[in-house]
Order: structure tokens, then sequence, then C-alpha cells
């Protein structure tokens, strides 16, 4: 039974590195990073494969996520039997404002991105469904986090975390990354101005359930030198919007 269990352990760490940049390796590759025996790894590989969880290149042979694990991903993301509103709510805020806008949720202590909508932004900021944001840089990050509960550990996760400095806006210091969470809370917004990316400004909502819980956060995410004072001001009120109209339909 161990065996099998260690067998599964390293398969699950297969596939959650195929999950992350670049996407695709070679078995070495993989063997190396994740300190598994080769033999092991082409043998996990193998097996994966007929699963179809991962599929391999045959040109390049590296391997990367098959449609099995596109599937699997997918009934996570529609779980609630709400996804098809929340996406329509999305999709309808993009329009009106011209700007991509996502949607992402607090998985335990992480922050998943669920839905992105970029099919009005003249330069793709690049957001992927499925990955993790940090919890202080980014509209989905630093919102849904200000809300954390209870209080005692937010402080406990923030001064453990990493809080790697992306950019020289990035705020890498505990103390005052628990200032602009309380900032956060009195606005009932969050704004990230190039804290994530260069040349990129976000503005985040927090999304109650129905006991009144952050769960969730509405992002939405502009070029900066694209978009005018007039501009962030409406895109900050159709953000706020739309996390009102998310939190009446979700549980």
């Amino acid at each position: 039974m161990s065996n099998k269990i260690s067998s599964i352990g390293k398969a699950v760490k297969i596939l959650k590195k195929l999950s992350e940049e670049p996407y695709q390796m070679t078995a070495i590759e993989l063997s190396d990073v994740l300190d598994i025996n080769r033999s092991t790894v082409h043998r996990i590989l193998n097996t994966l494969i007929e699963e179809m969880l991962i599929l391999q290149n045959p040109i390049s042979k590296k391997y990367s996520l098959g449609p099995t694990a596109y599937h699997i991903g997918n009934g996570y993301l529609c779980k609630d039997n709400n996804s098809d509103q929340i996406k329509y709510i999305l999709e309808s805020a993009a329009k009106e404002i011209k700007q991509s806008i996502g949607y992402s949720v607090l998985d335990g202590e992480r922050i998943i991105n669920i839905f992105e909508i970029e099919s009005f932004q003249p330069v793709k900021i690049g957001y992927r469904p499925g990955s993790y944001y940090p919890i202080h840089c980014g509209v989905y990050g630093k919102c849904i986090m200000a809300f954390f509960e209870p209080r005692e550990k937010l402080k406990e996760i923030v001064y453990s975390s990493y809080l790697h400095k992306k950019t020289p806006n990035t705020i890498t210091e505990p103390a005052k990354l628990l200032e602009e969470y309380e900032k956060i809370r009195q606005n009932g917004y969050a704004v990230s101005d190039e804290e994530n990316l260069i040349g990129a400004i976000g503005i985040g909502a927090p999304v109650r359930n129905s006991k009144g819980k952050v769960i969730a956060s509405v992002g939405a995410a502009a070029i900066k030198s694209r978009i005018s004072k007039e501009d962030l001001e409406n895109i900050k009120n159709k953000v706020i919007e739309c996390a009102s109209k998310i939190s009446k339909i979700i549980l």
C-alpha cells in the first residue's frame, strides 16, 4: 500500500509540475527538478499517457497535460452550478468596459483563477484560468486575502509567505501588506498599479457568499497608458457592480 501511495504522490507531482510554466518538459527534466528516479518517471509517464492525462510531443519529446487533465479541471471549474451565470455576468461587463475581466476564488489559503475574459483587450495580459496568484500583488490576491478570516491567521500567512518583488511597485514588507489589506477593507475594492506587471493596472472587488464571507473576487485589468482617469473610474464602478451581482447568486 505504501508503494502505491508513493507512486500516486509522484504522479501528482508530475501533473502539478506540468501545470506550471513552461507547461512542457522532458522526462529527464522532470526527473531532475522533482528528484524522482528516471525509470520511475518514465513508468509513471507511460501510465499517464494511457489515461490521456498527458501527451508527448513526437518531435521535442516533451510532455504536457492532456485532454483528460482538462476534463478533470473543467469539472472543478463547473462544480458550482452558478458557473454559467457568473461567466455571463463577466462577459457582459467585459463588453461594456472593453477590458480584460476575470473571476478568482479562495481555495484553502491560495487564490486560483477560474474565468478570464480577454476578448476585448488590444494587448493580451496573459492571465490563465487555473493559475494561482500571489497574496501580495495583483488585485485577485490582495482583494481576497484582505478579507481573509480569522485575522490572526491572515497575519501568520503574510509573515510566513515569500513576497517576491515582481516590479518596483510590488509590496514585499509584511507590515505594509497588512496596511494595504486594511485600506482595501475600508475602500471596498483593491487597486494594483503595476505591482504584478509593468504597464498594467487592475481593480478588484470582493465577492461574498450568502453568509457575507468573501470567497472570491472580480478583477479587471487594463493597459495603463491606454486609459484615462475617467475610464479607470468607470472600470472600478463596473467591477464593483459585477461583484455585487455575482454575490447575489452565491450560496
